[in-house]
């Protein structure tokens, strides 16, 4: 007896935001620091400003964990990005920073 095949179910359309483009400016500027995981850093907070549609974001520690960033190399990062003029950012005792990117002459963020 022959079977026949029942074809599969259709998968689901997912619709999905269309990206926007990353700052290359901002990291390119950020590539230049020292320091081995600045651009990492610089990356992780424009991907989640990008995602977010905000500028100001908190670099909080399932930030970190996400892109493998130890607190040591984040604290590192963060401050030589804010004294390169990139970011700035607000620490308070106990706290995750509140980073406000800075990126002039660039493409808008997409609003959330």
């Amino acid at each position: 007896m022959p079977t026949t095949l029942i074809p599969p179910p259709p998968r689901p359309v997912f619709k999905r935001k269309p990206a926007e483009p990353l700052p290359v400016g901002f990291l390119t500027k950020a590539a230049g620091l020292p320091g081995g995981r600045t651009l990492a850093v610089a990356l992780a907070l424009c991907i989640q400003a990008t995602s977010t549609g905000s500028r100001t974001l908190t670099f909080g520690a399932w930030l970190r964990t996400r892109y493998a960033i130890s607190d040591d190399a984040a604290l590192d990062a963060l401050n030589r990005l804010s004294a390169a003029g990139l970011i700035s950012a607000r620490r308070g005792r106990g706290r995750f920073a509140v980073v406000t990117l800075h990126l002039d002459d660039e493409a808008p963020l997409a609003a959330a």
